[in-house]
């Protein structure tokens, strides 16, 4: 059976050919063609072609000969075209240049951007492509490519501190990187304006996430419109009509807290957030989930002064994940990208880097997620709600143990 890979992209040098040349590099028995308004020269890879008929006569005696065939065409993406969709997004700074990029990210099977993981990456290609070995190597040349995508220094400011020794010796500069924290305001038509201190990376996400875990919308279908203005630090979200109450709001979130925005705690005391009862989980999947929240955490590795926290299945796939100085920020931005990309966190799971306060417990609760597996301990009011919102709540997840606060009857061989 012969697989088609469609390549589409956000505009001009996304990475598209480069992207589309490497898989023909990994894909075995596999033939690359273009479709294109240019002109083929010399060193250009072959099978450039300017119609749709003169591309279709090509793949189609193309996939009688070969296992794979790379496809570099928007216009076979629009229609949908094609065993595997794969859509390269803008790289950093670059805006997008097509009026269908909408279509283009809603008709694609993989997205390729700053922020992507790969275990969204992995479920898309696991039943097109039967060998875990190949899904493997073309996850990792994904995430080369998303690389490119990402902004170096959005979460991190590069300074020069002065660097004392107890043993006397003289003080010396010590450049390095800190995590960044800015203001970003968040601007909800008919809501009001959240002036969020954060790390300003996957500030889409972040706004996405904190509208949904503060109840201001349902789902992504919510917004109909979400644009991000770094240079004024600001982000707009337009809802639907429908979702805009009469009254505003104007309140400024700190990086060291996530519940100044709650409207209704007594809620989550009084049980009224409930999550389902599906999700079952093997202890060692808890610290597999740890390990590779950690090895995901670039910003913490480079300053050692963010928080991290992502949402994973009950096999331990990473669907996403958040990296910010403020840890219910990471949580939203994780649950947020669930959101972006259209996946549901409904019966998965969380997985934290540091304590566990109230609001993620909350946070985690509103998105349906059964368990939160953290690093290091929960408060008192955040085993509290766990246990009334039916979340079951592991702390000191790390090396071979785990602690279980709260309805351990999702850890397989802990139930009663």
């Amino acid at each position: 059976m012969s697989l088609t890979w469609v390549i589409s992209g956000a505009g001009r040098r996304v990475g598209k050919t480069s992207l589309a040349q490497g898989l023909c590099q990994i894909l075995p028995n596999a033939v690359y063609a273009k479709q294109g308004c240019g002109t083929w020269q010399e060193g250009k890879p072959p099978n450039l072609f300017r119609t749709d008929q003169e591309l279709a006569s090509f793949v189609a005696a193309a996939r009688a000969q070969h296992e794979h065939v790379v496809v570099e065409s928007n216009a076979l993406a629009r229609r949908g075209d094609g065993d595997i969709i794969i859509f390269v997004d803008a790289t950093a700074g670059q805006a997008d240049s097509r009026p269908d990029v909408d279509l283009l990210r809603a008709k694609s099977h993989v997205q390729i951007a700053s922020g992507a993981l790969s275990g969204t990456w992995r479920e898309a290609l696991r039943q097109k492509v039967p060998s875990p070995a190949l899904r493997d190597a073309v996850c990792a040349l994904f995430a080369r490519h998303a690389d490119r995508a990402r902004v170096p220094d959005a979460g991190v400011r590069r300074v020069t501190p002065v660097r004392f020794s107890a043993d006397g010796g003289p003080p010396v500069p010590d450049p390095c990187e800190v995590a960044a924290e800015e203001l970003i305001t968040v601007m909800i038509d008919g809501v009001g304006n959240f002036a969020l201190l954060c790390t300003p990376c996957d500030v889409e996400a972040l706004a996405i996430g904190f509208a949904f875990s503060e109840g201001l919308i349902a789902s992504i279908d919510d917004v109909r419109a979400c644009a991000y203005r770094p240079d004024q630090r600001y982000i707009a979200l337009h809802l639907d009509s429908r979702l805009q109450g009469p009254t505003s709001r104007n309140l400024i979130v700190t990086s060291s807290c996530g519940l100044c925005g709650s409207r209704n705690i007594d809620r989550l005391l009084a049980g009224e957030l409930t999550c389902g009862d599906q999700l079952r989980v093997q202890l060692p999947v808890l610290h597999a989930a740890v390990s590779a929240m950690q090895a995901r955490q670039r910003f913490f590795t480079r300053t050692g002064g963010t928080h991290a926290a992502g949402i994973f299945t009950a096999a331990g796939d990473l669907l996403a994940i958040g990296e910010d100085i403020g840890r219910h920020n990471a949580f939203d931005k994780a649950t947020g990208r669930c959101l972006l990309q259209g996946v549901p966190t409904a019966g998965h799971a969380a997985v934290l880097s540091g304590r566990v306060s109230v609001e993620l417990v909350a946070k985690a609760a509103r998105a349906g997620l059964e368990l939160v597996a953290a690093i290091s301990a929960p408060s008192s009011l955040a085993i509290e709600v766990a246990q009334r919102c039916h979340v079951t709540l592991c702390g000191f997840v790390r090396e071979k143990r785990a602690t279980v606060y709260a309805h351990p009857h999702r850890i397989v061989g802990l139930e009663p």
